[in-house]
């Protein structure tokens, strides 16, 4: 009996068709591959604060004061990854500013410093930018941004932990931080704008921020070596700290006055 034929033709193997992704799951996917790269965070704090600051104090101002704490918040990231230290991208609360958050701490109190006063140095030159943009043309806005860039930089640079001027000088410890407990309590409680006493939710939420960091970094001490770093590396950031904290009270009284006489 003679076999069958033998069909010698390639056998189309089955493929199974993939069922099409909706809009949905491929705008899931995109925010999965955001949030991953680390940057989710970051466009979503500052939109946040840009549509709120937008809403409550006008979108011009409220954007360029934005502007401002970006770029200071740059200075500190850019420190950081100067010196190795891991840390995450700024996260943007409107009306505190922003934070960042150290994944390790600083080796020293040199890399403390250094990245301290990074942020204040790179927020000053964009505060004196802006007045700069006022005098080439003449839009009041831009000279208001600036008056509230040297006021964020005088509260800032205070010299209490975790306030960028307190871990500019972190090596003089109480020497630094008694003064500057005084100068917190003025700076919070007294609007130089106004010249009046003020108590508002906003302010006793950045009191319980800072006096939650400051005693815990109380608590958990300060080895002696750390603070073991060269006198000229002492002497340069406590002598740069004085500097932008002059500069920021002169900017302060001499760009108010400016404005002062503009809108007069």
């Amino acid at each position: 009996m003679d076999n069958p034929p033998i069909d010698d033709r390639p056998i189309s193997p089955l493929v199974a068709s993939k069922p099409r992704r909706s809009f949905r799951q491929w705008a899931v996917s995109a925010v999965a591959v955001i949030y991953k790269a680390k940057v989710f965070l970051l466009f979503l704090s500052l939109m946040v604060s840009m549509v709120v600051y937008g809403l409550t104090l006008g979108w011009a101002f409220g954007i360029g004061l934005l502007a401002i704490i970006a770029i200071h918040e740059s200075g500190h990231v850019l420190a950081n990854r100067s010196r190795g230290i891991a840390a995450s991208w700024p996260t943007f609360i409107p009306f505190l500013g922003a934070v960042i958050s150290l994944k390790q701490n600083p080796r020293n109190a040199d890399d403390e410093a250094f990245i301290g006063i990074a942020g204040p140095v790179f927020g000053l030159l964009a505060s004196i930018l802006s007045f700069g943009l006022f005098e080439w043309s003449g839009h009041l806005i831009f000279a208001m941004v600036a008056l509230f860039g040297m006021v964020i930089h005088i509260f800032n640079l205070i010299p209490v932990v975790p306030l960028d001027g307190g871990r500019t000088v972190a090596f003089l410890g109480w020497k630094a931080w008694g003064p500057g407990l005084v100068g917190l309590a003025v700076m919070l409680f007294y609007n130089p704008l106004t010249n009046q006493f003020q108590l508002d939710p906003v302010t006793l939420i950045i009191l319980a921020f800072i006096v939650w960091n400051f005693t815990r970094r109380i608590r958990q001490g300060v080895p002696p070596a750390y603070n073991d770093i060269p006198l000229s590396h002492k002497w340069f950031y406590g002598g740069l700290w004085a500097f932008l904290m002059a500069l920021s009270i002169a900017g302060y009284l001499f760009i108010g006055a400016v404005i002062h006489l503009g809108v007069g």
